[in-house]
């Protein structure tokens, strides 16, 4: 067994979800291509007392996170609108019975539903919003594990991928903890975000809204803070210079202006079509649920994988759609989506301002 697997387990079971003795602990996976990671996490939550529970490709599948087989396509491809709209209750029963979740995510090929409607993607994700929102109400921490798809993605050896992953997971996360709460703080006390780049100059307002700085406690790698702006007080424009990942679509160019909270013009250079389904999802979709910094600065490149490129030292994301409902970092937007995308403040001429304070200058953090 790898030993690097062995610390990342002790990180999620003891540090991110500190799991004790009777915990129902679901370990939820794509599939069973990180064997040592699985067993890790499985052996160390029995060490700790726990009721272990492996799930393989369960709920990864309910929310469409599973390549495996290609089983999503046959569903996608195959299943009559009877069959696309029944939610199967077995989804449910596991996340009411579970109380911490280790989620284990695995994809090999990032573009296995691009010929798939988006419209029955989209009614999948609507059905089991109730479900995933218990989940996500509950403890949890994911990770994206190395895949051969990952690595080429990201121009990568499948053994430089690995290297990478665990340089990036393997982290200090409570010397990062010292480091987030002072950008945490000038958030808590502001009262607009302004953004400056490429493209782009768009305002924020978070008067009154707390911000949640992340140290590995929910996402694995970790490194960023976030805020819910107030969902009426985003102005002006923003391209984003990565691509937008959706359920294996890959969006590029995006363009987003903004008049009174709303999405009022957008357009993108490919997938246009697919943009225009998943901003009009619901009346929540147009508006920004998420606003944040990465700062993880041992993730220095776009991986096309959100969990990875959101956290990205001297970026910042936004995410359209459902706000999270905790104090700190949630706010009142409701969505079927959350959709991340990132934006490089990295180049040379962008700025992050805090009501009048430069927070971020061309990818270096100031506070």
């Amino acid at each position: 067994m790898d030993i690097r697997a062995k610390k990342l387990a002790k990180i999620m079971v003891h540090h991110s979800l500190k799991i004790k003795k009777k915990d129902r602990v679901v370990i939820s996976t794509s599939n069973l291509n990180d064997k040592d990671l699985i067993k890790a996490c499985y052996e160390e939550a029995l060490n700790a007392g726990a009721y272990p529970y492996l799930d393989v490709m369960g709920t990864n599948m309910m929310l469409g996170r599973t390549d495996e087989m290609d089983i999503m396509s046959v569903y996608f491809s195959k299943a009559n609108d009877d069959q696309l709209k029944y939610r199967i209750p077995i989804y449910k029963n596991i996340v009411d019975w579970g109380n911490k979740f280790i989620r284990i995510t695995s994809i090999n090929n990032y573009s296995f539903l691009n010929n798939i409607d988006a419209e029955k993607i989209q009614m999948n994700q609507k059905k089991y919003r109730e479900v995933f929102d218990n989940l996500i109400r509950k403890d949890w921490v994911l990770t994206y594990t190395p895949t051969y798809g990952l690595a080429q993605n990201a121009g990568l050896s499948f053994e430089e991928m690995v290297d990478f992953y665990y340089k990036s997971v393997l982290v200090d996360y409570n010397k990062m903890k010292k480091s987030l709460i002072k950008i945490s703080n000038i958030l808590d006390r502001g009262k607009k975000v302004r953004i400056v780049g490429y493209n782009t100059d768009i305002t924020f307002g978070i008067s009154g809204r707390l911000s949640q700085p992340c140290y590995g406690e929910k996402n694995i790698p970790d490194g960023e803070v976030f805020i819910a702006p107030l969902e009426d007080k985003t102005e002006g424009h923003i391209y984003y210079d990565f691509p937008g990942l959706y359920s294996g679509k890959v969006i590029r160019g995006i363009y987003l202006e903004f008049r009174g909270g709303r999405v009022v013009k957008y357009s993108s250079e490919t997938n246009q079509k697919d943009l225009d389904i998943i901003l009009n999802t619901d009346s929540g979709a147009k508006r920004i649920g998420e606003l944040a910094i990465g700062a993880n600065y041992n993730i220095k490149k776009y991986m096309y994988n959100t969990l990875f490129d959101e956290k990205m030292g001297g970026t910042i994301h936004t995410a359209l759609g459902k706000s999270y409902e905790e104090k700190r970092g949630g706010g009142k937007n409701k969505s079927a989506i959350h959709w991340d995308i990132v934006k490089d403040t990295r180049k040379k001429g962008s700025r992050v301002y805090v009501d009048n304070k430069l927070v971020l200058k061309d990818g270096k953090i100031l506070v």
